[in-house]
């Protein structure tokens, strides 16, 4: 997606520029960053929350550990992507 969205020519780039006043490299950087700061904050919400329910006997340890796990692999895919 970001290679896609990274090969417009210059009358395309300024283009973007005239109608929204920000650099397309500028507005990609954004919207990744604001991605990965909701995904991070979905993880440690995952975790927390995790970690309250086995901390008050609602959760096994393994069944933790394995929210904490899917919540740190999705975080890594989507970071991955989102580079």
């Amino acid at each position: 997606l970001a290679r896609r969205l990274s090969t417009m020519n210059g009358i395309q780039k300024q283009a973007f520029l005239a109608g929204s006043g920000v650099d397309s490299a500028a507005m990609l950087l954004a919207i990744k960053s604001s991605l990965i700061v909701l995904i991070l904050i979905w993880t440690t919400w995952v975790v927390v929350g995790a970690f309250r329910a086995w901390r008050f006997g609602d959760m096994e340890i393994y069944d933790m550990l394995w929210q904490v796990m899917r919540a740190s692999i999705i975080l890594l895919v989507i970071g991955f992507y989102i580079q």
